[in-house]
């Protein structure tokens, strides 16, 4: 759990959720100081929110850490979605290649194997909404976004596949249409170049404490860049051979 001088700053991002006001900063000497202690943050925001885990955000950090982020159950939206732009001011856009577990991968001592994750695993299209509860995004530190779940505004679940083995991810052709229009094409882009490496981290991170649960799902990573929407717009994200997820942000 957080250090007791980590209280302030969950008191002020759960503020900042519930009320929708967003901060200038955590409270000064409440911030996280180690990758460990911004997960910790997170892990004590949503347990005081009540809110399940209904999945992750994944992402490398220097040195190959792992840094997770929690998307709670009433940010978990299924495709075709509508979300209010106020509850989502950033309005960052990424489209994601994620994973879906069918099966519980619980906590065990030794690492679990690219071919295991993969047997347990159904993959689908993603939109992730990146929104902020810091007023200043780009200036708010590493440290600090990673407690605030990684900037997650809300994830939106689209097509799944699951016959998915001899399909080739790395390859897959990434389409982002905003108003009916392509923004964003791209081929071969995921971050990884392979999507179930981040899917793999994040199990072997897990598998120290909570293990992760069928029906969690973990997104690996935009595919598209980071866009940003406006309020009114209609977005859809499409991979060839997966399938495709949709949202409109409501003004």
């Amino acid at each position: 759990m957080p250090r007791s001088r980590n209280a302030a700053a969950i008191d002020a991002l759960i503020t900042a959720r519930r009320t929708g006001r967003r901060i200038a900063a955590l409270p000064l000497g409440s911030e996280p100081r180690e990758l460990a202690e911004a997960h910790a943050l997170q892990d004590a925001t949503v347990a005081k929110l009540d809110e399940r885990i209904a999945g992750w955000k994944v992402a490398f950090g220097k040195d190959r850490e792992v840094m997770r982020g929690i998307i709670v159950g009433s940010r978990m939206l299924a495709s075709p979605a509508s979300l209010p732009a106020s509850e989502v001011p950033m309005l960052g856009v990424e489209g994601e290649i994620a994973f879906v577990f069918n099966r519980d991968l619980p906590p065990r001592s030794t690492d679990y194997s690219r071919e295991e994750v993969s047997a347990a695993t159904i993959p689908l299209v993603g939109i992730e909404i990146v929104s902020s509860r810091f007023e200043d995004y780009s200036k708010a530190p590493l440290l600090d976004r990673t407690a605030d779940c990684m900037s997650n505004g809300a994830f939106i679940a689209g097509t799944r596949r699951r016959d998915w083995q001899q399909v080739d991810l790395s390859k897959l052709k990434a389409t982002l249409r905003v108003n009916g229009k392509i923004v964003v094409q791209k081929t071969g882009s995921h971050p990884t170049v392979d999507p179930i490496l981040p899917a793999v981290a994040l199990v072997n991170l897990l598998r120290h404490t909570s293990g992760v649960n069928k029906g969690q799902l973990v997104t690996t990573g935009t595919c598209t860049g980071l866009y940003f929407a406006a309020p009114g717009d209609a977005i859809e994200v499409s991979f060839t051979e997966l399938g495709s997820a949709a949202v409109t942000i409501t003004k």
